[in-house]
């Protein structure tokens, strides 16, 4: 059994940000005492979660299955939101993509902290270090030896039959490639390969490839709330009660269980919006207005696309045998990923429709991808994979929509109340309508490969009428409102800057960090887990730059 005093430090979580935290401290010094206290348990011994062709981590035994509220944005439908429940967290249940977004969106997080190491340029050292990067080239921008594999379906032979059509049709609508094809360079307005965190293959899971070896790791534990002693006027964490009743005490806590479970536990612990508190008879401890405000997610739509001759096998579940070589078993039936901007005209009167152009201006001008977009060799429920459909998936990267996260009860057990409040704005709503009619363009269209040669038309589910160019702006409403999802990208609500310090501090409370999704001040105009790893990686740094490691 661990020891209940004399750690170090307390990292509650041992998802993806806690796992590398805990493995740089260790790696600066052997003789700090960890304690590390996750949730779910050990699958360092299941195989079977590490290929693509295994689909039970989202909604399965590793997910802590949470559900938004009833979305008004989406007439009332509640929205799964996945969440690992494992040593190594995310990285269990993700889809692998490696995404870090845009040289915009750091700079943007600097430039709203006062901080230059939350820029593109502070960040990068981190990105690079978690990177060993499949080309031997462009080393002012990735790194060889890091922790992390990244593959691309080039780098692994995959030359899917669509992957040229692809190309060529965003460049006869004005796409163009990216340089290298390098979507992670700080430029990501373009086309450029899909990138994922895989080794020959293979998930990578966080708490494998950081070694967590010298700390004490507790896996199936509960954490209840943070021991924070405010009788002396200047409240400090002391450490952490569990669900159990059982308490452990450390110099210092670190909190890294996420953008939902991060927030809860601070209101647990009565650091909060003291309305809250109030309200479930929590003693405020730390009145602090901003934990659990600025959630969002980035919202995923799935359209499935009927071909006009199966017989090809350009789609998986075709018994062509080209499916059978083993190389298509090594990632995402996928070859490109596509951002794209919008134009200034309409989204300016949407930015002045919504009345915030003191916050979302910024979006003007061309500097940030507004939609991922990624054509899919296969269809997805219910059309797929079946051989006869492909997919897109589109992915909104900058919305403007913001929720919060809150509690249901005291009891840890229970899960939080999570709302993202998906399409609440002009922005949203029109970036999604540009969005869908570039996708119908695409996939439709006669001056592009995709539309003349290859693909018949949308299949939508039930009665409804295949999208076109001119469809209404209703009706592409009524798509997002029906078929949006989540991308799982939860993120912002414990905003550095409202709720913790440019160097992770909790405000109000000494000897409390957190170092998760949850700080992030902007929308990562990407897929979370490259940019959280960063932000672990420059955490650890921070730290053993205290020089208070022993």
């Amino acid at each position: 059994m661990a020891a209940t005093s004399g750690w170090d430090y307390i990292i509650v979580g041992g998802g993806l940000a806690g796992s590398v935290l805990a493995s740089r401290l260790l790696q600066h010094s052997p003789s700090p005492r960890i304690l590390v206290l996750e949730a779910g348990p050990d699958v360092s011994h299941r195989d079977d979660i590490l290929y693509f062709e295994s689909f039970n981590f989202v909604g399965g035994e590793f997910d802590w299955n949470y559900k938004s509220v009833p979305q008004k944005g989406y007439d009332g439908r509640q929205i799964a939101l996945a969440s690992g429940r494992a040593l190594g967290g995310g990285s269990v249940v993700n889809g692998c993509a490696w995404m870090r977004g845009a040289r915009a969106d750091y700079d943007d997080w600097a430039a709203a902290v006062g901080d230059a190491r939350w820029s593109y340029e502070g960040q990068l050292p981190y990105f690079k270090k978690t990177e060993a990067w499949y080309k031997d080239k462009n080393a002012e921008n990735h790194g060889q030896d890091g922790a992390l594999h990244i593959e691309s379906p080039m780098s692994t032979g995959r030359h899917y039959p669509l992957a040229d059509a692809v190309e060529q049709s965003w460049h006869a609508l004005g796409v163009e490639t990216i340089p290298e094809h390098d979507m992670n360079g700080g430029r990501n307005i373009g086309l450029g390969e899909l990138n994922e965190n895989r080794h020959k293959g293979a998930r990578q899971i966080a708490s494998m490839v950081y070694s967590l070896k010298g700390a004490t790791v507790l896996t199936n534990t509960l954490v209840e709330s943070i021991l924070v002693d405010d009788a002396a006027g200047s409240p400090v964490a002391k450490g952490v009660r569990l669900a159990n009743g059982e308490e452990y005490h450390g110099a210092q806590v670190i909190l890294s269980a996420g953008a939902y479970r991060t927030p809860q536990l601070l209101l647990l612990s009565g650091i909060g919006p003291r309305d809250v508190l109030e309200q479930h008879g929590i003693k405020p401890k730390i009145e602090l207005p901003g934990v659990g405000q600025n959630f969002n997610d980035h919202a995923l739509l799935f359209l499935n696309w009927r071909l006009k001759d199966p017989s090809k096998g350009d789609a998986l579940g075709s018994s062509h045998p080209h499916w059978t070589e083993p190389q298509f078993t090594t990632g995402m039936p996928a070859s490109f990923v596509v951002s794209t901007i919008i134009p200034s005209d309409g989204l300016e009167a949407a930015i002045a429709e919504d009345g915030h152009a003191d916050r979302d201006a910024y979006l003007l001008g061309s500097m940030h991808a507004m939609m991922e977009n990624i054509v899919l060799y296969f269809g997805v429920p219910p059309q797929g994979p079946d051989g006869a459909h492909i997919a897109t998936a589109l992915m909104g990267m900058k919305p403007t929509s913001r929720g919060s996260v809150s509690i249901s009860s005291i009891n840890p057990a229970d899960p939080p109340i999570l709302d993202p409040n998906y399409f609440s704005t002009a922005v949203d709503r029109h970036v999604w309508r540009v969005s869908l009619r570039a996708i119908a363009a695409l996939m439709t269209g006669d001056s592009t490969p995709l539309g003349r040669d290859i693909v018949l038309s949308e299949a939508p589910p039930g009665q409804s009428a295949p999208l076109t160019v001119d469809a209404s702006d209703e009706y592409l409403d009524e798509i997002v409102k029906m078929r949006a999802v989540s991308m799982f990208h939860g993120s912002g609500s414990c905003a550095m800057g409202s709720v913790v310090e440019t160097d992770l501090r909790v405000k109000g409370v000494r000897n409390l960090r957190i170092v998760d999704a949850s700080v992030f001040p902007v929308s990562i105009g990407g897929h979370i887990q490259a940019a959280t790893y960063a932000l672990a990686e420059q955490a650890a740094d921070i730290i053993i730059s205290e020089g208070k490691l022993r």
